[in-house]
């Protein structure tokens, strides 16, 4: 992930597959899912593929190792 740009996003299934139920953080294995469940994460970075997440903690741990740069691209 190194390099990546990142944005700040409303979990969502992942488009190609609308099956797809939910994500989990690259480091920490935090739950992203649009359910309102438990411990359940409903927004965080992802990549702008949305198919790789990440909690705010853990991107704010290693925004800076990983060069990441935020957009605001949809």
């Amino acid at each position: 992930m190194e390099g990546v740009e990142l944005a700040w996003r409303e979990y969502r299934r992942y488009p190609p597959n609308p099956d797809w139920d939910h994500d989990h953080c690259e480091f920490c294995w935090a739950t992203f899912m649009v359910e309102d469940l438990p411990d359940v994460l409903h927004a965080g970075y992802c990549a702008l593929d949305e198919y790789r997440w990440n909690s705010q903690q853990w991107f704010e741990s290693f925004r800076e190792r990983f060069g990441w740069r935020v957009v605001d691209r949809e």
